[in-house]
């Protein structure tokens, strides 16, 4: 029976892969909520009810920030986990 040995770049190449499909599954199921949200700003803007639009708004900014923050942690371990260009021998 042959044994398979993964090599580093293997390894990291699936940590790198994995990271970003986390933050992009997590972005993901956050969006429909981020959705709501929004929804429920502007129907609270059209109302002129100034303390429940600047609540809902300051949900929406928060959540959009949350998200765009675990994207740039995906894309940030993403671009880091990078195979390495081998040095010339």
């Amino acid at each position: 029976m042959a044994e398979y040995k993964a090599d580093a770049d293997s390894i990291r190449n699936a940590i790198r892969w994995g990271l970003m499909l986390a933050a992009v599954g997590t972005a993901g199921f956050r969006l429909p909520r981020l959705v709501n949200e929004f929804r429920a700003w502007r129907s609270a803007l059209a109302l002129e009810d100034t303390a429940t639009s600047e609540g809902w708004h300051r949900v929406f900014t928060v959540e959009s920030i949350g998200v765009l923050v675990v994207l740039a942690i995906g894309l940030g371990a993403f671009y880091v986990l990078r195979p390495r260009a081998k040095a010339a021998k």
